[in-house]
């Protein structure tokens, strides 16, 4: 049966109606909503971003601006900081006059005994080697060392902290006394070979002390009662 050129056109208007309705539907469903809510079909819909896809992490790195810059600026130099606190921590020196607060007081035991006490009054932590080398008045040499007292390992002063030695100045059996008045430290080199720094130059508890041949100093002590015991 051969169509009519009205039939036709019927069926062009037919196809024609139902394709823009399912454009109108279709925009209705995809259009965008203003202030009042109404859905405008003539904007087209911005998708939300996913997370995971370069427009999600676009957005995060937009909502936090600077914040890698901070990583890069700000990580080396507190980096930086925490090495030169390590540093600063583990640095040490010898103990010196410059650094160190001395005092001599008259021990009440054992009699015949002084005790020094040197105070660490730097801001870095320092070593006694050995034992102090000590002077009495203009004396030709140093006071000898108390070879049993040698301790087992250097004594080692932070910040605010303390060594001691113990002096004997003199026993019965002694030889050749006389009445001090001043005595002069000095402060022993790691290699054991003379002294390291400017000397103290320590007051005494009395006057005059009485010193002898037998006179003798201990090393380094971490205590006084270790340092008396001599």
């Amino acid at each position: 049966m051969t169509a009519t050129p009205r039939s036709r056109r019927l069926r062009t208007l037919a196809a024609a109606l139902v394709t823009t309705a399912a454009l109108s539907l279709t925009a209705c469903q995809t259009g965008t909503a203003d202030a009042t809510g109404a859905v405008d079909s003539t904007r087209p819909p911005v998708p939300a971003a996913e997370a995971g896809t370069p427009a999600a992490e676009a957005e995060q790195e937009e909502a936090a601006p600077g914040k890698e810059a901070e990583k890069e600026s700000g990580a080396p130099g507190k980096e930086a900081t925490q090495v030169a606190d390590r540093k600063a921590a583990t640095k040490t020196t010898s103990c010196t006059a410059k650094g160190t607060k001395v005092t001599v007081t008259d021990a009440p035991r054992p009699i015949n005994h002084l005790l020094i006490k040197a105070t660490n009054t730097s801001d870095t932590t320092c070593h006694l080697y050995y034992a102090p080398y000590l002077r009495f008045d203009q004396a030709q040499s140093a006071v000898p060392f108390i070879e049993e007292s040698k301790p087992q390992a250097v004594v080692t002063l932070a910040p605010g902290e303390s060594g001691y030695a113990g002096v004997l100045t003199s026993t019965p059996d002694g030889s050749h006394p006389y009445d001090a008045t001043s005595l002069t430290l000095y402060y022993a080199a790691r290699s054991g070979q003379g002294s390291t720094g400017a000397p103290s130059h320590a007051a005494l508890p009395f006057d005059s002390v009485r010193v002898d041949s037998s006179n003798a100093v201990t090393y380094w002590q971490t205590s006084a009662a270790d340092a008396l015991m001599w």
